[in-house]
């Protein structure tokens, strides 16, 4: 059995809260669809030059808009998860994917007033949750948790979590897919991150199955394009076992960032339930290296953990409190840039050194 872990062990590096541990996006109350809270964000980052030029006049920003960004280096196109009221039909808070734009360290520069995807189709007419995005030639793909009522064929059944994929060029114009094609939604699954290049000419899929064997474990899938269909390889790492919790889990954060030489950056979650009930959600960090027979070469956990009410204490209703989530980090520079929501509430930004990062992976 394995030696039980303390969650009180310090990181060998630390993240920064960036904006003085500010919030960078909260709910609106003059939207519906998203009054309640805003969660849980997929963010890529575009460089100033050729692709952010022929997006500005897609994105209707204005002349100064165009120029901060320009000034800023680039945008972080922003896709966030929201839930306003609950549905007095559905009995529930159906979550839609809105869209905002930042400049690279995240300062806001503009937000639309209506979702980019809303929780209307079946296989996500209770919920687009929970977006990781990750670009491939000219095509960005989303993968997200899609949460269904269970009427796919038409009748009414058990609720089912789906790992769904939609495409897009510019943000505004998506390709539903639907659940990802292969052996990924035998079961309820979630936490679906693409790999950004290929491993031995195949595509790499994390994701999280939440039954069945090396459920609440950190799986692999393959496929020989990023759409699919998809072969599971099973669990690439499951969670340690901590003193403070009675059961702990993890899953993917975004979409690994991409070191060369098939080694990969990996920012992923710890969900802890204590003896009482509580939970806690943690950051965390791998290195993972597919030249070597075992990819996961090394872990830090925890990496950043909840501090200070903005980020222990939600929305009173849905109460969901102490919990730090992730579905994005990218490169700035030498800097890796974590969005991330705290308490499924609102959306925070955090950095740290990758190479002081990547460093301390391969020293432990």
């Amino acid at each position: 059995m394995k030696d039980f872990r303390t969650i009180t062990a310090a990181p060998p590096v630390f993240p920064e809260r960036l904006h003085g541990g500010r919030a960078i996006l909260e709910p609106e109350p003059g939207h519906p669809w998203e009054s309640r809270v805003v969660l849980n964000p997929a963010a890529v980052l575009i460089e100033a030059g050729t692709e952010l030029e022929a997006l500005l006049p897609a994105w209707g920003l204005s002349e100064e808009q165009g120029a901060r960004l320009r000034e800023a280096g680039g945008a972080c196109v922003m896709l966030y998860r929201a839930q306003g009221a609950v549905d007095v039909v559905k009995q529930h808070a159906p979550s839609s994917l809105g869209l905002a734009l930042f400049t690279p360290t995240l300062e806001p520069v503009k937000r639309w007033p209506e979702p980019v995807i809303k929780p209307i189709a079946p296989f996500h007419d209770l919920g687009v949750e929970d977006p990781r995005c990750t670009k491939v030639g000219d095509t960005y793909y989303l993968y997200y948790t899609g949460y269904s009522s269970g009427t796919l064929d038409g009748a009414a059944g058990e609720r089912r979590v789906y790992i769904c994929l939609a495409t897009t060029k510019d943000f505004f114009d998506w390709q539903l897919y639907g659940p990802a094609a292969g052996d990924l939604n035998n079961v309820d699954n979630k936490n679906a991150a693409l790999f950004p290049e290929q491993v031995d000419d195949k595509w790499l899929l994390l994701h999280r199955p939440m039954a069945g064997p090396g459920a609440m474990a950190v799986h692999l899938a393959e496929a020989d394009a990023p759409e699919g269909p998809w072969r599971s390889r099973g669990v690439l790492m499951e969670s340690y076992p901590y003193r403070e919790f009675a059961r702990s889990w993890i899953g993917a954060g975004g979409p690994p960032l991409a070191l060369g030489g098939d080694r990969f950056l990996m920012i992923y979650h710890q969900g802890h339930f204590t003896p009482e009930g509580t939970r806690e959600y943690d950051l965390a960090a791998a290195l993972l290296d597919f030249r070597a027979s075992s990819p996961v070469r090394n872990r830090i956990e925890p990496l950043m953990r909840p501090t200070g009410a903005a980020e222990q204490q939600g929305d009173p209703e849905l109460g969901v409190d102490n919990v730090l989530f992730t579905c994005a980090a990218y490169r700035l520079g030498d800097r890796l840039i974590l969005p991330y929501a705290a308490s499924d509430s609102r959306i925070f930004g955090a950095f740290l050194s990758i190479d002081a990062l990547v460093a301390a992976l391969e020293k432990r």
